[in-house]
Parts: structure tokens; sequence; C-alpha cells
């Protein structure tokens, strides 16, 4: 069992999804099953990416109505990337919402997990070798609504169904090498930096460039989830973060 989380580089394109789908197929064959979470795709400009959802709205707040409307970007990739699964043979279905077991409370905008119901995605791994989840979401426990754990809430989303699903790793999947020694887009002299510690890793989150989220990154030391950064576009090991 791995988890992947996709982000919205990886999720923006028919080209880059092409290579999301290898990198499922290689994680089927390695570890049999796989639970893919996934971003919104690509970044403000593109059309459905979480920031140009949100410019729909005049004057966007926390509240029950910018959660459902972030909520939507995730669940078009996942419709997305499920249907070209499917179209690929791979055995592969998508689990959502209520589903999909994150179970919150209702902070919109920055929405807390109160408990993790995981008996509908076991049930799936019973009939099916992946699972796709739209990250960055959950439901709330006190009105069902859809809510949103934070700018980056993905990533929180892959480390804690890495957690329990007792997953071997959880793989976050960049447009850069793995973790660096500096920002390769603004720095001429970097190196990739293989192996890293939770502590490490937190060090480096305060730096301007986020490796993944912060919370995310506190979830993984606190209970020992295995992380591995590397490069949708490059077949190398990258960054492994443990202790």
């Amino acid at each position: 069992m791995i988890v992947q989380k996709f982000g919205g580089i990886a999720m923006q394109n028919h080209q880059n999804r092409q290579l999301v789908i290898q990198r499922i197929q290689q994680a089927i064959n390695t570890h049999q099953k796989v639970l893919v979470v996934v971003s919104a795709m690509g970044r403000r400009g593109k059309p459905y990416a979480t920031d140009t959802l949100l410019d729909l709205i005049p004057f966007p707040d926390n509240s029950i109505e910018t959660d459902l409307l972030s909520a939507c970007g995730e669940l078009i990739s996942s419709s997305v990337l499920t249907t070209e699964l499917k179209a690929e043979g791979v055995s592969s279905t998508l689990l959502y919402g209520k589903n999909a077991g994150i179970i919150t409370n209702d902070t919109y905008g920055n929405a807390l997990i109160k408990k993790v119901d995981l008996s509908t995605v076991h049930q799936a791994f019973e009939n099916f070798q992946c699972v796709i989840v739209p990250g960055f979401q959950g439901v709330s426990e006190s009105t069902h609504n859809f809510t949103t754990l934070g700018r980056g809430g993905s990533d929180l989303t892959a480390v804690v169904y890495g957690y329990y699903l007792n997953a071997d790793l959880v793989e976050f999947y960049k447009d850069v090498p793995g973790i660096m020694t500096s920002d390769p887009f603004t720095s001429k002299n970097v190196e990739l930096i293989p192996f890293m510690t939770y502590e490490e890793l937190q060090e480096k989150i305060d730096e301007p460039v986020e490796v993944i989220q912060k919370r995310a990154a506190t979830f993984a030391a606190l209970h020992q989830v295995p992380l591995h950064i590397r490069s949708l576009y490059q077949d190398s090991e990258g960054t492994f973060v443990s202790n």
C-alpha cells in the first residue's frame, strides 16, 4: 500500500496526467494498492484552479459558499483522472465527500480533522487497485457540508491517509527533483538532499519555498509517516523524509 499525491502542475493538462498515470501504474506494480490524492488543476488563471474559482466571488471569505466552491477544483481533477485511468485499463474508482472519510469541524477555510473513517476506502480496495480521492477537503461532522483544510491542504490529506492506511510511503510529485539546498528556479548552485529528518523538513518549510504544507509536515513528524518528495518528470529517487 502506498499513497501518492499529485499537485496542480501534475494535473493541469492531459500530457502531465499521462505521466501521473504512469506513476500510478508503477506504484500498483510495486505496492499492489495505491491511494491517490489530487489537487485542483493548475494555478490561478487556469480555468479550474482554486484561485480562479474563488475569483468568481467578489469578496471571498471563509464560509459555506467559499469552501463548496473551493472544493470543486479537486472534485474536477479526481473525476477527470479516474476517467482517464479507466480508459487506460487501470483498476480504479473515485471516493469523495463522506465516503472519503475525512470528518472535520465546521471551521470553513481551515478546518480541523476530528476523525477519519476509512471503512468505505477499505471496501473499495477489495475491488480496485487504485482509489482516487480529492485532496484539500473534508465533511463537517455537524453540518455535513464540505470543508477545506487550508492552503496546501491536499498535502495534509495525503499524510493523514498514509497514517491511517499504514502506507509504506507517502509520495509527493513535484516539478523539481526533490528537496533542494535552495530554490532551483532562482539559484544556479543547487543540490538534491537525498535524505532528511522530520526536524530538518520543518526547518526547510520555514524558508520562502514551502516544500509541503506545514500542517502536513507536523502531522507526519508526530505520527512518523515516511515521506518521499520526488519529480513527476524524472525517474529518480528524490528526497526521503523519516527518522
